[in-house]
């Protein structure tokens, strides 16, 4: 990641059907495209195994394709298939990145979800998004979506390397502790993103983007990109601390005295020893309203702690 993107959706569920629900996780603006990130979920199957075997055999509970129209004749998958209408009505399919869960047992809370990121041109204003898994029975479904013009995003979609920083000292009097680990998986999907991209440490080697900040009920979810190249990059690869590389800068949240310290989630971690990035989801405790004070520090890149009060973005 290079370059700093304009939050382009609030987030939320964009489709509710009884064969399957979609949420905008995030969606970004940059002048050279759209990112996309959605998640998809089936309802829970609260059927034993035995049950599920029995129907089976007895050919109950098969879905009835749905009909096809934008879909090309010749497509065959079996997953959710992502896209965006141009001016004359045509859909135009984006495959990206895919990861799957099977989601809670029968007698669990959450069904099985597909996560999807993908990289849409550039566009702006206005996108007609498309939807289709025939093969589950869920129609193809047009949704349209409100966008940053071409103007906003080229205004303030800057260099990590250049935007300005407002950080502060991080106060010495804090108590640590870990935030509560949840007893479920939170539907991310289903949240609000309060705070947008922005940039909330760096040196002139390091730096660590907070590309969203999502609020689900009392929990937020924040996702950390940390950036490292040259020397910084050869420090990260080069730590023994091997739970520190994967997953990039640590996050904590100041609540009263507290300095509580993010659950990592998912994480990836990609580039050598001249360039490395990693992407981490983490789990925060915070307040129900008003400004997040976050504590970030990358130390294997060179980044000392440092605290980012984050505004909450408006309808929050």
């Amino acid at each position: 990641m290079e370059t700093l993107g304009v939050l382009a959706h609030r987030g939320g569920f964009v489709v509710r059907r009884p064969e399957l629900s979609v949420g905008v996780v995030q969606m970004v603006s940059r002048p050279s495209g759209l990112e996309v990130e959605l998640l998809a979920r089936r309802p829970l199957d609260r059927r034993s195994a035995v049950e599920r075997q029995s129907d089976i055999r007895a050919g109950r509970g098969v879905p009835v394709p749905a009909p096809r129209r934008l879909l090309p004749p010749f497509d065959e998958g079996m997953e959710l298939r992502v896209g965006w209408l141009d001016a004359d009505q045509r859909a135009h399919w984006e495959f990206g990145s895919v990861s799957s869960r099977s989601g809670g047992h029968f007698g669990g809370e959450v069904g099985p979800s597909l996560r999807t990121v993908l990289d849409f041109p550039a566009l702006f204003d206005h996108v007609s998004l498309v939807l289709a898994w025939p093969e589950i029975g869920f129609p193809e479904t047009v949704v349209g979506l409100s966008l940053p013009g071409r103007a906003t995003v080229e205004r303030q979609a800057m260099s990590i390397w250049r935007v300005p920083l407002h950080a502060e000292p991080v106060p010495e009097s804090l108590h640590y502790r870990v935030s509560a680990a949840p007893t479920s998986e939170l539907a991310v999907e289903a949240g609000h993103v309060v705070a947008g991209p922005q940039v909330v440490s760096r040196s002139d080697q390091a730096a660590v983007v907070l590309t969203r900040l999502t609020a689900l009920g009392s929990v937020l979810a924040a996702q950390l990109v940390s950036v490292a190249k040259n020397d910084a990059a050869e420090a990260v690869m080069d730590t023994n601390d091997l739970e520190q590389m994967q997953a990039g800068a640590s996050i904590a949240t100041i609540v009263g005295t507290d300095a509580v310290r993010g659950l990592p989630q998912d994480g990836t971690a990609t580039g050598g020893h001249r360039a490395y990035q990693a992407n981490t989801e983490f789990l925060l405790s915070g307040p129900a309203e008003g400004a997040v004070d976050l504590i970030v520090a990358w130390p294997a890149a060179g980044l000392p702690a440092v605290r980012v009060t984050i505004a909450r973005g408006p309808g929050t």
